[in-house]
């Protein structure tokens, strides 16, 4: 018999949990209680490794005057502390902060703060301290605690294998993991300026490259990337590779030296020019950024159409 919760499917029991954050945190905490290797394939990832004698401890949302954590995992060898987000928002540095004094007290050999999000690998590694009062910081994404499951799934018992089966299924649909964006376009407007002694323009023509910061693409780097200017669409390129920098000169010889927040620089295919004239359109402002599915670019008369009819796709025509 099919399980309907508020008149939705329930596809797997941690979806009676439900959509939350604080509820993908239970989640994670009890396949890792319930699932020795799943357990040791986390701890693994972080760098450490569990004893098959250790007796542990996984603690959920406990309390104390430093603050409250997501997921503890507690042996005799290591103390990890989870602080885990939905999204790709990470944990401020005030926040790891609040959770060194219960590392130190604990006194294990192996110590370490980790922040779960969906952010990007690079984003993350720009981001988050290495350390944080000396104990050191790591990042794990969600699809690398889905992986990590699916790989456990193979040496664990059947009862544990159906478990870890749920909970990847759980984190799939939570995550939007499969959602595969490959035709959405990032449409950008590059003016007459410049940064680092660059010209926007220049290096989008004359080299077929855009650099921006990091910071910008939280939610995960673009497949395309369009050009407008002088009112019009003007270019879409395929992202052929991506580089990060501190340093410009270090990716562009003519560029300042000069150290910088980090940089993307996409590495951009030929040009895919629309057949006919795409103009902005009534809702696309001066530094506006949309994304908007290629095919619309490609056949709409204005941005503000393609990306009308992109939303209208994608369940987002009523927001």
């Amino acid at each position: 018999m099919e399980l309907l919760r508020y008149d939705k499917p329930v596809g797997t029991v941690f979806d009676l949990l439900g959509q939350k954050e604080d509820d993908m945190t239970y989640a994670l905490g009890f396949v890792v209680s319930r699932s020795p290797k799943f357990a040791e394939a986390v701890v693994a990832e972080l760098g450490d490794a569990l004893d098959n004698g250790d007796d542990g401890v996984v603690r959920l949302q406990t309390s104390d005057a430093d603050g409250r954590t997501d997921v503890e995992i507690e042996t005799d060898q290591l103390h990890v502390v989870f602080e885990a987000k939905r999204g790709p928002t990470l944990p401020t540095l005030a926040q790891l902060r609040r959770y060194v004094p219960r590392v130190r007290r604990a006194g294990r050999t192996l110590q370490r703060l980790v922040a779960v999000t969906n952010a990007p690998e690079d984003f993350a590694r720009a981001s988050l301290p290495g350390d944080v009062d000396g104990v050191e910081v790591r990042h794990l994404r969600w699809r690398d605690v889905r992986r990590l499951a699916r790989e456990a799934r193979r040496r664990e018992t059947n009862a544990n294998k159906r478990l870890l089966e749920e909970f990847g299924r759980y984190l799939t649909e939570m995550v939007g993991m499969e959602v595969i964006r490959s035709n959405m376009v990032y449409v950008l407007s590059i003016g007459a300026g410049g940064a680092f002694g660059l010209d926007f323009r220049k290096v989008a023509t004359e080299q077929r490259a855009y650099f921006d910061p990091v910071s910008r693409y939280r939610g995960g780097r673009p497949n395309y990337i369009a050009f407008r200017y002088d009112a019009r669409l003007r270019s879409i390129h395929f992202v052929e590779s991506v580089e990060m920098f501190t340093n410009p000169r270090s990716v562009f010889p003519e560029a300042d030296d000069v150290e910088v927040e980090p940089h993307y620089v996409f590495r951009l295919g030929p040009p895919i020019v629309p057949p006919h004239e795409v103009k902005y359109g009534p809702k696309i402002s001066r530094a506006m950024r949309v994304y908007c599915m290629i095919d619309t670019l490609l056949t709409c008369s204005t941005i503000t159409e393609a990306l009308e009819e992109s939303k209208r796709r994608s369940g987002e025509g009523g927001r």
